[in-house]
């Protein structure tokens, strides 16, 4: 008798909708509608789990992959389960002696795995050991992020920001790391000193030198406006909606994709980013600014181009992720990798 295999492990599991980063939330909403959902992998001598097990994704697991994972891994494999990673940057976004192992585990996660899932067509070329392991890549779009607006969150954003509504507001959003380069972005706003413009910085960090950093070079500037703070979704969608445009400068040597990009295109609005995976995807919609090089200058034309054109890039920009990732395009092909 052939075992039914009923459940799938998504680690890192989390299926709190208050969470700053819906990604995995909605990802595994989506596996809840056909299998059980956990967060667990089984004990090695429990076979019986394993073997009910579909498949067992890996999301930002690179880092915490230890022996042990692996021996646990390389089970559900023997035993018919399907392990599935989820490739998300070329490489660590800095390199110390812990990112050699976190490398090493990327070829690991890699050659082991039965499918490689790319939320970027152009990412293909940068999987490990591309020659052995690219017929296991599969492109899923990366699914767009529901819009749940307040009223009453964005008139009280207005008035704690002191942004009025013909202010032209340039904003990042999400956790504040230094690879993201905020520095970049507080620079380039400073140098094009244009009155009646802001720039929003907000997110919440774990980085405390970092964000003394960030602090000095803002303290000079009344238009910037840094809000280091944990963000419930409700509030960041009333940041996102009393923006003109978001400025995603990521180091594009390592990253390939961006959920901002996708949460910024699922509230109507255009973004500014450079030349990652994602961007070369979509390059030919001409609904965003993409650069290689100079911040300042992108965000000078986004700055020209009126709050009027730019809210038409967003909208343009919504309409496609609601035809290219939304909910039921993403299913389909998650399921179609499941029932392979």
């Amino acid at each position: 008798m052939t075992q039914k295999r009923n459940r799938v492990i998504y680690i890192p599991y989390s299926n709190k909708s208050g969470d700053v980063y819906e990604y995995p939330v909605n990802m595994i909403k989506i596996l809840e509608k056909k299998y059980a959902v956990n967060g667990q992998l089984a004990e090695l001598n429990n076979v019986v789990d394993i073997m009910k097990t579909k498949a067992v994704f890996l999301n930002w697991i690179e880092d915490k992959l230890d022996t042990k994972m692996k021996i646990q891994l390389c089970m559900y494999r023997l035993f018919g389960a399907k392990v599935i990673w989820i490739f998300h940057n070329k490489f660590p976004h800095k390199f110390t002696e812990k990112d050699r192992k976190i490398m090493g585990n990327m070829r690991w996660l890699a050659n082991h795995a039965s499918y490689i899932i790319l939320h970027s067509r152009s990412s293909r070329k940068y999987v490990p050991n591309y020659s052995i392991n690219k017929s296991k890549a599969v492109y899923v779009p990366h699914i767009m992020f529901e819009k749940r607006l307040s009223l009453q969150h964005i008139s009280e954003l207005r008035n704690k920001y002191n942004i009025s509504e013909t202010d032209f507001v340039f904003t990042m959003f999400g956790m504040i790391k230094q690879y993201k380069r905020y520095e970049d972005t507080i620079k380039a706003f400073k140098k094009l000193g244009i009155p009646g413009t802001k720039l929003i910085l907000a997110g919440n960090s774990d980085e405390v030198e970092y964000i003394k950093c960030l602090k000095n070079l803002c303290c000079d500037c009344e238009d910037i406006i840094l809000d280091i703070r944990y963000i419930p979704n409700v509030t960041l969608n009333a940041i996102i909606e009393i923006s003109d445009v978001i400025v995603v400068p990521y180091v594009n040597s390592s990253s390939m994709n961006s959920g901002v990009m996708i949460q910024a295109f699922s509230n109507a609005r255009t973004v500014i980013i450079p030349d990652i995976c994602m961007a070369r995807d979509l390059a030919s919609q001409r609904f965003f600014y993409g650069y290689k090089m100079n911040l300042e200058k992108a965000m000078l034309k986004a700055y020209k181009n009126g709050k009027e054109a730019n809210r038409e890039m967003g909208n343009r920009a919504y309409e496609y992720v609601s035809k290219h990732n939304n909910e039921e395009v993403v299913s389909a092909k998650l399921y179609s990798i499941l029932e392979r």
